[in-house]
């Protein structure tokens, strides 16, 4: 049983800080405005490695003060002493490095699972709770479309014992779980699926609906695709941060449906067709490591449209995911997935220097 310096808090305290990592990310703005709405009060403090790139955001003033600490979840710790963290009132870890490819994991492997892990002993140290963004892929990665997981599903690790991201984020679950019940920490882990929306400034996780509006798919494949509104997230996980008796694990599901038929829907909000080859995924592959092969050997080349050869072997799969929890305890609903793309492409139409009209 945890003593009562690690029992879960509710609402954080008066003057204690919420420390948030991968602050600068589509994720970390939108759980940043979250937490500014819902509790205006609340000290918030950033750990950046570049203070400099935080403060150019155009979307960082409207957050009113903010304590920016340099330092990194890897690397140099000296950050771990400043003073403005004394009374930590809880951690938000939304930092990782997402890279859907087999070469050089090294450093994916190094911030996804040790860099938890510091941000785990830090929870201990001031005896706060953490909150944890990972994948709905650790758990939810199937062969057929109507299957889904629910938060006690056991992790896929044969599934995607290839893909180092995925791979990586099991990893840091199971590790940081270890590790927080030898501290005595209060660990909650939420995993979404695809984030998108609007204000993705990095232009990152809609990735895939920006090749759909610059017309850069040469083709589709059989497959399935799950997203959610990142403004939905955000909020629930603000909101776990808070809850007297979070649970270690929530979903945050939204919609789960085939590659075409989301293709199909950006295409209706957006008013760009959708591609009209659908080929096998073997097909696919094919291509794909051909081209990679050829980059390899040919670097000065231009890019080619073709992705990774794991982003097509991740497209064959379905990601369905579910919930038991987090609608009753988190509040949380997901937004229909038309008002998601719509927004999404507005706001990358408004913004992506390709895009602008």
């Amino acid at each position: 049983m945890a003593n009562d310096k690690t029992t879960p808090r509710g609402a954080i305290r008066k003057g204690h800080c919420v420390l948030v990592t991968g602050a600068t990310g589509f994720l970390g703005r939108h759980v940043l405005q979250a937490l500014r709405a819902q509790e205006p009060e609340t000290r918030l403090c950033v750990l950046v490695r570049n203070p400099a790139e935080w403060h150019a955001l155009d979307w960082t003033a409207a957050l009113g003060a903010v304590d920016v600490i340099e330092g990194g979840v890897i690397g140099d710790d000296a950050w771990l002493r400043d003073p403005r963290l004394n009374g930590l009132g809880g951690i938000l870890h939304l930092a990782a490095v997402v890279r859907h490819s087999r070469r050089a994991p090294a450093d994916m492997f190094e911030t996804n699972v040790q860099g938890l892990l510091r941000m785990v002993r830090l929870a201990g140290k001031h005896g706060c709770r953490i909150v944890f963004a990972s994948s709905s892929g650790t758990v939810a990665c199937f062969n057929r479309a109507d299957k889904f997981a629910l938060e006690d599903a056991p992790y896929v690790d044969q599934t995607v014992r290839n893909w180092p991201y995925y791979t990586s984020k099991i990893q840091a679950e199971k590790q940081a779980r270890l590790l927080a019940a030898e501290l005595g920490v209060s660990l909650t882990v939420v995993r979404p699926p695809v984030l998108l929306g609007p204000g993705d400034h990095k232009f990152r996780s809609t990735g895939h609906v920006i090749k759909h509006l610059r017309r850069q798919f040469p083709f589709l494949i059989h497959g399935g695709m799950h997203f959610v509104d990142v403004r939905d997230v955000a909020a629930a996980i603000a909101r776990a941060l808070r809850h007297p008796a979070a649970r270690p694990v929530y979903h945050l599901g939204g919609t789960a449906t085939s590659i075409e038929a989301f293709f199909k829907m950006v295409q209706d909000v957006s008013g760009v067709p959708a591609p009209a080859r659908v080929i096998p995924q073997r097909l696919a592959w094919s291509l794909a490591a051909v081209a990679e092969e050829a980059a390899a050997r040919l670097p000065q080349q231009p890019k080619s449209p073709l992705p990774d050869p794991v982003v097509i072997e991740m497209a064959g799969h379905w990601w369905g995911i579910q919930s038991r929890y987090a609608e009753a305890e988190l509040g949380y609903t997901s937004r229909p997935p038309y008002q998601t793309l719509a927004d999404t492409v507005a706001w990358l139409r408004t913004h992506h220097p390709a895009l602008q009209r």
